[in-house]
């Protein structure tokens, strides 16, 4: 006898966004279970959709015949329940269809990836030998708990950690990491391991295969093959321990008996989707730990202020151990590279290698008139203009280049702007001829250096990792990070300072150029904790994020006038706008901002998606790229708008 099977349907399309019914034919029902990912046609579309299969029924509301089920996508389940349980609560929170979660949860399928991991049955090896590091039992115990919620403000430093008769130094974070890790797998459960980008990824990934834990591992990263990505999902849903290591995606992981997520630097915006359904890395792991019940521990080098909320509202525990604090001294505003800075780079390249963090990259991060002193703006867009390290004039809004240049006064010469990276590093090289200049930035990628005495010049983010740390680390552009027109340009620039302070050899010196006051002084003394208790409590005071959650809705006017309309009914909302989005000359796209209690969340997002259906179902929009898009973009926790 066939069965009804209740199927989520992955597509984003408000109209998919329920369960469907579809009848299993006799011919699959041996091999269907729930969690199967399958074929069906929906509608008179000739193209076949992707679906899970999420439950089965004797029958069905619905009056009309029911289609079949095509066929089955490999065999077993590829969707987890956990796993369903989560992406739903997610599209419910975000205001979007279930079926965008699952795209970010379950890659493509790949035939012949599948095809070549279910030919090889791996069986992982036991753990040679015990685990020494410098924590305590009891305090890994504590945090590899079912239910333990934690953040730790990580030793900036290396550590030793061994596996038996390997032995590695490893930054402090990490080596906590891989002994929670060390201890899930001997109790038979995984752990996921989730860092902002490709260098972290790769030191974490070395780490593991340098204790010989290979076996473990799922490689989630995104700079891999769309194959191996698939692979690494393949091999976190095999039914034994894994350790998980990736960035956004990786928080889905379907992982075999999950003892603990643990999260590296949390406030890093690589966390942020840049695409619908615009998650946060941090929220889908706050949300999947009270799923699951697993350990959630965050590491970080400095305190966000949404880490300070959880901890005063007692929802995250504070376990951050003693440890003696790097030794940084304040230098005034006044020369960029002054006196002080100077002397720390050269005391430090007699002994070893020198880290300086600048805020741009490229030779200039502006072009000037000679002649009238107005910002060189592109002929294009007037966007402003900019020499990377190529030396070629860009455009820093529509990204053109080989642009001719003339000024509204006539003049076509033009003047360079603050030194970005390239500069910096040429006019270093000129004052230390000795040492070997090395340039780090997103454009020219380094994950390490090797030792001796070389001169690093690093934006913010890019410093690379050296095997026993810097000499010194010197902290340039401190006004300029501060300056951003953002509202965490504070807790910004103290995350990436703490960063590369971080990357310190023990009892070496680190330099913070232009800053006074008090903020100056809490970071000399490494007080992340009071830093981020007064930013929070001034956010309190304005009634900004993180004391309270913003939200955005992107449209045109008449669509974005008709849901503010609709927020009326919800007192508490804060409406601000409409406005055109800035930055875009020539869009007829409006944005509204909204301000809303945390415990208004779940039900604001409910009417949003409800009034989006209802107003603008059918309807669509041509982006800059010429691309179709939706006519209405809502997010729920919008990092951008301030």
């Amino acid at each position: 006898m066939s069965k009804i099977a209740r199927l989520a349907i992955q597509s984003g399309l408000p109209q998919l966004d329920r369960l469907f019914d579809y009848v299993v034919p006799d011919a699959l029902l041996d091999n269907i279970s729930i969690g199967s990912r399958v074929k069906v046609g929906f509608g008179n579309s000739k193209k076949s959709l992707e679906a899970f299969v999420i439950e089965f029924a004797e029958s069905s509301d619905f009056k009309g015949q029911l289609s079949e089920v095509q066929s089955i996508v490999g065999t077993g389940a590829f969707l987890e329940s956990e796993i369903f349980l989560l992406c739903r609560q997610l599209a419910e929170r975000s205001a979007c269809a279930l079926g965008e979660v699952l795209k970010t949860a379950i890659p493509a399928h790949m035939p012949r990836a599948y095809a070549a991991h279910t030919a090889f049955s791996e069986v992982t090896d036991a753990i040679q030998g015990e685990m020494a590091s410098t924590f305590e039992a009891e305090y890994l115990s504590e945090l590899a708990a079912a239910g333990a919620r934690a953040f730790l403000l990580s030793e900036p430093r290396e550590l030793k950690l061994a596996l038996g008769q390997k032995q590695i130094s490893t930054p402090a974070w990490l080596a906590l990491f891989l002994a929670i890790a060390v201890k899930n797998i001997q109790r038979g459960q995984s752990t996921i391991i989730l860092v902002p980008d490709y260098r972290e990824h790769t030191i974490v990934v070395s780490a593991i295969k340098a204790l010989g834990l290979d076996s473990y591992l799922a490689d989630y990263s995104q700079e891999q093959a769309k194959s191996k990505q698939y692979t690494g999902f393949l091999r976190a849903l095999d039914r034994q321990p894994r350790i998980v290591v990736g960035s956004r995606s990786a928080a889905f992981a379907p992982v075999h008996k999950l003892g603990s997520i643990l999260l590296y630097d949390e406030s890093d915006r690589s966390y942020v989707d840049q695409s619908s359904p615009y998650l946060h890395t941090r929220d889908v792991a706050l949300v999947r730990e009270s799923i699951q019940d697993c350990s959630l521990v965050m590491a970080s080098h400095s305190m966000s202020t949404d880490v300070r909320r959880l901890l005063d509202t007692g929802y995250l525990s504070d376990a951050t151990l003693s440890y003696s604090p790097p030794r940084i001294s304040i230098s005034e505003p006044g020369l960029r590279v002054d006196s002080h800075a100077y002397n720390a780079i050269r005391q430090g390249l007699i002994v070893g290698s020198v880290l300086v963090q600048v805020a741009s990259l490229g030779d200039s991060t502006a072009l000037y008139c000679k002649l009238c002193d107005e910002v060189a703006r592109c002929p294009n867009c007037s966007g402003p203009l900019w020499v990377d390290s190529g030396g070629s004039k860009k455009c820093r809004w529509c990204n053109g280049f080989a642009l001719d240049y003339l000024c509204n006064c006539g003049s076509a010469e033009f003047s360079l702007g603050r030194a970005g990276a390239t500069r910096t590093a040429a006019e270093l090289g000129k004052s230390f001829p000795s040492a070997r200049v090395v340039e780090s930035t997103g454009e020219n990628r380094l994950v390490r250096i090797k030792p001796g005495k070389t001169l690093v010049v690093a934006t913010a983010g890019a410093e690379p990792y050296l095997a026993g740390g810097y000499a010194a680390v010197v902290l340039l552009d401190a006004r300029i990070f501060l300056g951003k027109q953002n509202l965490r340009s504070l807790e910004e620039s103290v995350r990436v300072w703490s960063n590369a302070v971080a990357k310190l050899a023990t009892k070496s010196n680190g330099v913070l150029v232009g800053v006074s006051g008090e903020l100056a002084q809490l970071f000399a003394l490494w007080d992340h904790s009071r830093i981020s208790s007064n930013e929070l409590a001034a956010r309190k005071e304005l009634q900004l994020p993180p004391a309270v959650r913003m939200g955005s809705v992107t449209a045109e006017l008449n669509l974005v006038s008709a849901i503010s309309e609709s927020l009326s009914q919800f007192g508490s909302v804060v409406k601000i706008g409409p406005a055109p989005v800035p930055g875009k000359p020539g869009s007829s796209l409006w944005r509204l901002i909204f301000k809303y209690q945390y415990s208004e969340g779940i039900s604001l997002a409910r009417h949003l998606k409800s009034e989006v259906t209802r107003i603008a179902s059918g309807r669509s929009r041509v982006t800059d790229s010429g691309r179709n898009a939706r006519a209405v973009t809502i997010k729920m926790n919008d990092a951008e708008v301030v």
